[in-house]
């Protein structure tokens, strides 16, 4: 009986979630967050930047390398600190939405409500200028919304080993364009 109570708790658990519209206070606090986030990115603020990581994710890299999860921000700060100091960021353009949001539930229990915002972006480095456009997968989890850039298949992978959930959903193909 245990094992067909887990097999089916599995299966549920792997059901696609069925969207939904966000509704108007969910819609105005994601706006707000991902109005903060263009601000901090904008401005090259690194730490505001890093703050808007799931601690999740920061666990899970913290559990890979070993190490605590304030030393894992620590060091994000200081990689995206050298980032920007080669890189620069400009036009950078959050969809406003209205957005489907999808609810899934963690093994734990936790209820995340998570969404794709569209964004764009053109980065200069080196010289070379791009127009970037990737989602921006927003995750509310608590009383916060978080952010991870999904840039890849690679990065979605890292994603859903904090959110299983992630591991099969479709997400829109990120672009980047040479502008010079």
């Amino acid at each position: 009986m245990r094992f067909l109570t887990a097999f089916l708790m599995t299966v549920i658990l792997a059901l696609p979630a069925a969207a939904r519209p966000l509704d108007e206070t969910e819609q105005t606090a994601l706006m707000k967050a991902v109005d903060s986030y263009l601000r901090a990115t904008g401005a090259g603020n690194a730490e505001k930047i890093v703050e808007t990581i799931p601690p999740r994710i920061v666990n899970v890299f913290a559990g890979s390398a070993g190490i605590e999860a304030k030393k894992v921000q620590e060091t994000l700060v200081t990689q995206t600190k050298e980032i920007l100091k080669t890189t620069k960021i400009s036009e950078f353009v959050a969809s406003k939405g209205p957005f489907d949001a999808k609810d899934s539930s963690l093994a734990d229990g936790t209820a995340i409500t998570w969404v794709v915002v569209p964004i764009e972006f053109t980065a200069e480095a080196n010289g070379k200028k791009t127009r970037n456009a990737q989602p921006l997968l927003a995750l509310h989890e608590g009383e916060k919304w978080y952010f991870s850039r999904i840039d890849g298949p690679q990065q979605q992978q890292i994603v859903s080993l904090a959110y299983p959930f992630m591991a099969e959903a479709k997400l829109p193909a990120a672009t980047s364009t040479p502008l010079n």
